[in-house]
């Protein structure tokens, strides 16, 4: 595993277009999101956006839900509750305790922006300037609650298309509360940099798949199916249970051309190492058998190929090496460059198979 200190470079713009395609929220307005500023850290980019976020929402209104209120008052309102006017002595005071719908802003969207603006106040990595702008905002959030965006609140979020611009400033909440917050001991925040290995892993995945998803034609499949073992002969359960599963990153099959090829992200510094053996760079042992695993289990019926597809800032490969009739590649994709030869790049990519020749 690579260490942060080795790990690629990325421009913090890029870094933003990859959690764009990663959150499926890229559209026309994101450079006016992101501006023009160069951003010296992922906080105060996401700062930015979430800010942007916020301020649009001033303009066009919270998203508001009714909500179940229950509340003593001297005329009546929807239902009166009867049993709670008499556990509080309500008729004493010349009051009903009255059930109605109240329809609010503090719902769970709000909640958490409510509590993500908090954190970021907090957050020693966010500059002055976006602080002052977040504290102009509270006031708009002065009856609305905090809510910490925990797995398990999330899980609860319902989009529908009155709340779907919530989508990519609730993914932005969820990455600061993921990311930044280390742990969390009463009033005092701990923050650490969530552009580690493993987080960056998961969205270089994600965005590659995102981004096929989006761009490639219909005459492609993108998906990320699992792949079977081609045991021999049927096995219980039992035995079964102990097989490691095979589940690919990306899988691109071209059904004009039927081939198929199946990508494995690797986010590593490089897509070669040395040996203690020897001086001479060489690719990851590890990474080749496992692609090819992949390739000798998968059942599709036509060509076959396997990528292996580094990020990298330095230096650039493009190797193909033929094994059993099937082939497999290793590419680089150096995210360290104007967006658009990013883009170029991965359409590259895809449609490598119409360019070997002799498969």
């Amino acid at each position: 595993m690579s260490t942060e200190k080795d790990s690629p470079k990325i421009p913090i713009r890029n870094i933003y277009y990859m959690l764009c395609y990663a959150w499926n929220t890229l559209s026309k307005t994101d450079d006016v999101q992101v501006g023009s500023d160069k951003f010296d850290n992922i906080y105060n980019l996401l700062a930015r956006i979430l800010y942007g976020g916020i301020k649009q929402l001033q303009k066009r209104g919270f998203h508001r839900e009714y909500k179940l209120e229950t509340e003593e008052l001297s005329g009546i309102r929807g239902k009166i509750d009867f049993s709670m006017t008499v556990k509080q002595n309500s008729l004493i005071r010349k009051k009903l305790a009255c059930n109605f719908d109240e329809f609010t802003a503090d719902v769970t969207f709000n909640q958490i922006l409510k509590y993500t603006i908090g954190v970021l106040l907090r957050c020693p990595m966010v500059d002055t300037e976006y602080k002052r702008n977040f504290k102009k905002t509270l006031p708009n959030f002065a009856e609305i609650g905090a809510l910490a965006p925990t797995q398990d609140v999330r899980s609860k979020l319902l989009y529908n298309r009155n709340n779907k611009h919530y989508v990519l400033l609730m993914n932005i909440c969820e990455l600061i509360y993921e990311g930044l917050i280390a742990d969390e001991e009463g009033e005092e925040l701990k923050f650490s940099d969530f552009i580690r290995d493993r987080e960056m892993a998961r969205l270089y995945e994600k965005f590659v798949l995102n981004f096929y998803k989006k761009h490639l034609p219909v005459s492609y499949q993108v998906h990320s199916p699992k792949i079977p073992w081609d045991l021999s002969h049927q096995y219980d359960n039992d035995q079964l249970r102990f097989l490691p599963e095979m589940k690919t990153d990306i899988v691109v099959v071209n059904k004009t051309t039927k081939t198929q090829l199946i990508i494995d992200t690797k986010y590593y510094p490089s897509a070669l190492t040395k040996s203690f053996r020897s001086e001479t760079k060489k690719l990851i042992s590890n990474n080749l058998y496992q692609i090819y695993t992949y390739m000798g289990n998968s059942s599709y019926p036509g060509r076959i190929m396997g990528l292996l597809l580094y990020p990298t800032t330095t230096e650039e490969l493009n190797l193909s090496f033929p094994v059993g009739g099937k082939y497999i590649l290793v590419k680089t994709l150096d995210l360290n460059q104007e967006w658009v030869k990013i883009e170029n790049r991965l359409l590259e990519v895809a449609s490598i198979s119409e360019l070997i020749e002799g498969l």
